[in-house]
């Protein structure tokens, strides 16, 4: 059911009785696409259109639907989900293509849907409201309301038919409950979403109260939470099913680079996430034949994986690595970041830039191409180790990717009869070990297996791939940007720079207007109405700044300035700070939300800090540099309550904590003793640094106007200079890589 949250249950759950035993007939469910289309096939989204031929007279997130529930006295269900969402993907199957539970809603409801990923505001305020019913939250996400958008119930999954052991109620039975109670009780309905909407307001307008020193307590707090939730012998947080969290792993590298943290502290954030990213390699949550990371492993053991693919965990994950790569220096972790990124680059990149949302966890069975199921795409049967390979090498990469004659998915509670007889592909020796076992040399052992998983890739290429949602997400492509311009500066590679620079234009050129500084949500065939939401403007900044880095130009620079002038403009809280997650309009019946964790993805306001701060740096701006300070003590109390809820602001903190760095590098860009000292720079773990380049021309010129120091940065003797500073205070300056790294290290623990 998609990411199920644990929350404390509030009284929202004493208000919610539904009583009465009305029920009606329903066939086995169908998934007819013969059937005329209904509105939705008018849609952009891809989740809406995977609808648009259900029986359900479906209507899109807008006024239209609310009038026709208002002027015929109906109730309205919102269903929201993604369209490689697999429990989606089942309700559709079982319950929105059934004609008779079709019939029973369009006779009785106004039913709307929504694509979580094109209307983060409507899913955020909804699932906030699931959460705190249920305790948890998830997709699909069904939530029924009143004419006025006010909520009054709500869940996740729903079968068609009872399922007690699961605790989940049949869906006929509840549509008829709550239909019978409207019916019978429409003012209790309507007074209980009133209070609903007016207790969660309430909430989100309560500020924790705390002191507002900023200081690296809180790193400690936050490293001694995680300590205490850590799997040793698995790596990650707590128990099945584990979600990757690379906001946490990325925290956890950062801080082991800050020298005014204790060096117990230090030592044990580098060994959990060095740990728990090595398990996560060597996983079936990885993709080992085609490179790329799946969203979640349903055990404990990052084994058996949820098999969809998200654009946000690639690059999140791939950032994560290079990292770890900078701290550790593992070919692997080079590795694992490369062939994420490559993935992403092959096989979710539109031709003119952008990236692509997701790929589904589902797919078609390669031996029945009318059937759909989880992981199709990705498991493997033993005979097809030996029908490759012959018996002798077929077994022995078997047995190198954990695959058995029986198949390997775990058993137990998260047994799946999908799997029965198919293995998911995972590392269980290493090179060193395996090498031993064939009785070849490291290299020959590296080489062999590198063939061989060309061979599988090339073998898994004649099935049908899954469904691939084609949306351009203005934050996923920031992230994105991100991923490919650290991974340029890490490993010197300009390809990934050229491809971020793509996707910068892409977004320059398609979804953001020019006019009003404005950037538009995403992209499919054509761009969307939805204007961007404070996470797109924060992600992309983050990302244009990265990309400054990795190359120079001092164009990223101007409009990622630019962007967070109208991002303040339109979502940050002047009295409070912080970021809120969408604009306040007619749309939306609660407030406004600032997000306080930072899960699958780091909060805008978290994001947002580090801008600021950098930003404020670079531009010599004092204003974004105060207001990074108050968006981290606003957050502060909820930080010292539970630390590990906002790694990815905790990293921001670096920056107004400690004095900043600049690192300054003069020269011509295309010369290699530039390049030399660039490089250096670039491998170099160093939390709370700038880059910044004094190249003689137009970059130099841009920063001149800003920074009065640069006036007198140039190379000394002729040679390309680097110029190390702590807060605009520089060391002498040097011209060999050596010397560089010997002031870098000095900044070191």
């Amino acid at each position: 059911m998609g990411v199920r949250i644990p929350l404390m249950k509030s009284t929202l759950a004493q208000w919610i009785v539904l009583a009465g035993f009305m029920t009606i007939s329903i066939s086995a469910a169908t998934e007819d696409t013969m059937n005329p289309p209904n509105r939705l096939i008018n849609e952009q989204s891809p989740y809406l259109l995977q609808h648009a031929h259900n029986p359900v007279d479906w209507f899109p997130w807008g006024d239209e639907a609310f009038e026709k529930a208002k002027s015929e006295g109906k109730l309205v269900l919102l269903s929201v989900g993604y369209s490689t969402c697999h429990w989606c993907h089942v309700m559709n199957r079982e319950s929105f293509s059934d004609p008779e539970i079709a019939a029973y809603l369009n006779e009785h409801y106004v039913c709307i849907k929504v694509d979580r990923e094109e209307r983060p505001d409507v899913d955020r305020v909804y699932m906030n409201f699931v959460q705190q019913l249920t305790g948890s939250g998830g997709w699909p996400m069904n939530v029924w309301l009143t004419s006025d958008r006010k909520p009054f119930y709500g869940g996740t999954y729903f079968p068609p038919e009872p399922r007690f052991r699961s605790g989940n109620l049949a869906f006929p039975e509840i549509l008829s409950r709550i239909q019978k109670m409207w019916q019978e009780e429409p003012e209790n309905i309507l007074t209980r979403s009133d209070k609903i909407v007016e207790t969660l307001n309430d909430q989100n307008s309560q500020q924790a109260e705390g002191s507002d020193e900023i200081s690296f307590d809180v790193y400690e707090m936050a490293i001694q939470s995680f300590s205490s939730n850590f799997d040793p012998t698995n790596g990650g947080f707590g128990g099945a099913p584990k979600f990757p969290s690379p906001a946490n792993l990325s925290f956890l590298l950062r801080s082991a680079s800050i020298k005014e943290l204790p060096e117990d502290k230090r030592a044990e954030a580098k060994r959990m996430a060095l740990r728990t990213l090595e398990a996560i390699a060597k996983g079936g949550i990885r993709d080992h034949i085609g490179g790329g990371f799946h969203r979640y492993s349903v055990d404990g053991e990052w084994s058996l994986p949820h098999f969809e693919k998200m654009l946000y965990d690639q690059a999140l994950l791939a950032i994560a690595y290079i990292e770890a790569w900078q701290v550790e220096g593992k070919n692997e972790y080079k590795k694992a970041a490369t062939t994420t990124l490559d993935y992403a680059l092959r096989d979710m990149h539109h031709e003119a830039g952008g990236f692509y949302s997701a790929e589904d966890a589902e797919s078609y069975a390669p031996e029945n191409p009318s059937e759909k199921r989880e992981g199709a795409f990705y498991v493997w049967r033993y005979q097809e180790f030996l029908d490759l390979f012959g018996e002798e090498k077929g077994k022995q990469l078997a047995n190198y990717l954990g695959a058995g004659p029986s198949g390997n998915a775990p058993g137990g509670p998260f047994h799946t009869e999908e799997l029965d007889g198919y293995n998911t592909l995972r590392t269980i020796h290493s090179i060193d070990e395996f090498s031993q076992r064939i009785d070849l040399s490291k290299d020959e052992t590296i080489s062999w297996i590198q063939n061989a998983e060309k061979t599988l890739f090339q073998e898994r290429a004649k099935r049908q791939r899954p469904h691939l949602d084609d949306k351009i997400i203005v934050s996923w492509n920031g992230m994105t940007i991100s991923a490919l311009s650290k991974a340029s500066m890490a490993f010197g590679e300009s390809e990934y720079r050229k491809a971020a620079e793509a996707a910068a234009q892409f977004i320059r050129e398609n979804l953001y207007d020019g006019a009003s500084g404005r950037l538009i949500r995403l992209f499919r065939e054509s761009k969307s109405d939805v204007f961007g939401f404070a996470e797109d403007y924060a992600y992309l900044i983050q990302g244009l700044l990265d990309l400054y880095e990795a190359g120079g130009d001092p164009a990223w620079l101007e409009w990622a300035y630019a962007l967070q002038l109208k991002q303040n403009d339109l979502f940050y809280d002047v009295e409070e700070g912080g970021y809120f997650d969408f604009e306040k309009s007619d749309e939306i019946v609660f407030e406004p939300m600032k997000e306080d964790f930072d899960g699958a993805t780091p909060t805008a306001s978290s994001v947002s800090a580090k801008n600021l701060a950098r930003l404020g740096q670079i531009m010599d701006d004092d204003a974004l540099s105060k207001m990074a300070i108050t968006t981290i003590r606003h957050f502060l109390p909820s930080m010292r309550n539970q630390p590990q809820r906002l790694p990815a602001l905790l990293d921001a903190m670096a920056f107004v904590v400690k004095n900043p760095i600049q690192i300054v590098i003069a020269g011509d860009p295309s010369e290699a003793e530039t390049q030399a000292l660039i490089q250096k720079a670039n491998i170099t773990a160093l939390p709370n640094r700038v880059l910044l380049f004094a190249d003689g021309s137009e970059s130099q010129d841009f920063l001149k106007q800003r920074l009065a120091f640069f006036e007198n940065i140039e190379p000394i003797d002729g040679k390309p200079t680097a110029f190390v500073c702590e807060n605009f205070v520089c060391q002498l300056p040097v011209n060999t890589v050596d010397a560089l790294g010997e002031q870098l290290a000095a900044l070191l623990p």
